[in-house]
């Protein structure tokens, strides 16, 4: 069997030369581990969809990391077949640590649990038998069915569709044995738009989990309701309130791609100091129509409320929009201007990996991710109760002397 990574080694060794590692089931807490040596599983993917990661993503966007991205300081200028490879790494990123036992359960299951949930939503709204079947979410195509095919199988097959294609849903669709979670996250992936985060460089460093990436739900990542409806009320609303037809189509389709693309942000950690964020279409309607429209306030949508992060990239079109078409050309050029993030503001995306994890943390020394566990911890102090219990390495923080780490309430700062 092959000894197979789930996070890439390239991204590992951007953290560190040795890393430190945290198995949240178990408190196993080991430092000065070789990247080789971690996030890693014999058989963890067939040996042709190893094959085709190291052929067809890994080496690929292993230049673009290392050259381009990670070189950069201030902006990071890339074109439209360097943005597509972005794209699908990412969308590698979130299927490559899934279970196979959570495709089988949810992911291949998602369009009958949202008919389910759809005929209790209109039953409630004193819909008849009739109207519910006529507004019907319904699959976007029928999905192949092999014979003998495991949970692993599928998890495999999905990975190879992605892979075989650009990971695109124009072309994932296309694919004979194209499944459900394949067509459906690139359609997530793609709608959101592109960022680059940078973390605050003296004292705080990013986390690494082995679920690919974390979110943000629209009233926060530890409370009780996380239905993010907000954007997506409000986009109704003004499509309600709107006459004119050239700027209700601008709204349909943001409606659309936020039905795609409900949270808030996604995060992918690169680096220990570089993340790429996956922003809601949401936040870059609300930033190029603010003029037009009443739009609502960060405070009431997300605990990150520093405008600039969500401030959308430039592009340089060869040939321009006009209108809502674009007349995409190899050589248009996307131009991102690379965020920074306060102490404040890195420690609570930190927060938002620490509260989303299957197995292992990793981050390059525990000083510099102190402040965010001893933030974690506070933000789950009574009456809230984390979902991951890190008490193994807070004794560690304390016997080190870790403890006296300033450290301000997320809650209070970012409300």
């Amino acid at each position: 069997m092959i000894n197979s990574h789930y996070v890439p080694q390239q991204t590992l060794k951007r953290f560190s030369k040795r890393i430190s590692i945290f198995n949240v089931r178990t408190g196993e807490f080991r430092e000065n581990v070789k990247p080789e040596n971690a996030y890693a599983e014999l058989g963890f993917y067939s040996e042709e969809v190893e094959h085709k990661l190291n052929k067809r993503i890994e080496s690929q966007f292993g230049n673009l990391f290392a050259n381009t991205i990670m070189k950069a300081e201030n902006t990071i200028a890339i074109k439209r077949d360097k943005l597509r490879l972005i794209k699908k790494f990412l969308l590698i990123s979130v299927i490559r640590s899934m279970g196979n036992e959570e495709f089988m359960q949810i992911e291949r299951k998602y369009y009958d649990i949202l008919k389910q949930k759809w005929i209790v939503f209109g039953k409630q709204q004193g819909l008849t038998d009739e109207e519910i079947e006529a507004r019907q979410i319904k699959p976007p195509f029928e999905e192949k069915i092999i014979e003998g095919e495991t949970p692993f199988d599928y998890w495999m097959r999905t990975l190879n569709v992605i892979l075989d294609t650009d990971g695109t849903p124009q072309e994932i669709f296309k694919h004979q044995n194209k499944t459900y979670p394949a067509y459906r996250w690139s359609n997530i992936i793609n709608d959101g738009y592109l960022a680059f985060w940078d973390s605050e460089y003296d004292n705080d460093e990013f986390l690494i989990t082995d679920i690919g990436m974390t979110s943000e739900n629209e009233i926060g990542w530890n409370e009780s309701r996380q239905t993010n409806a907000k954007k997506l009320n409000f986009l109704l609303k003004l499509l309600n309130n709107e006459k004119d037809q050239y700027y209700q189509q601008f709204i349909i389709n943001t409606i659309n791609k936020c039905q795609n693309f409900h949270e808030n942000f996604m995060m992918f950690p690169i680096s220990a100091k570089r993340m790429i964020v996956e922003i809601s279409p949401f936040y870059k309607f609300r930033i190029e129509w603010q003029n037009l429209y009443k739009m609502p306030s960060l405070k009431d949508l997300t605990f990150i409320t520093n405008e600039n992060l969500y401030y959308p990239n430039t592009c340089n079109y060869v040939t321009p929009p006009n209108g809502l078409s674009y007349n995409y050309h190899p050589n248009d050029l996307y131009i991102y201007k690379i965020k920074k993030l306060t102490k404040e503001e890195t420690r609570y995306c930190n927060e938002l990996f620490l509260d989303r994890i299957n197995t292992w943390l990793g981050f390059s020394s525990l000083e510099k991710v102190a402040g965010s566990l001893l933030a974690y911890k506070q933000d789950n102090s009574f009456p809230f109760i984390p979902r991951i219990d890190y008490t193994k390495l807070y004794e560690v923080i304390k016997e080190r002397n870790f403890c006296n780490i300033d450290i301000n309430s997320i809650r209070g700062f970012l409300r």
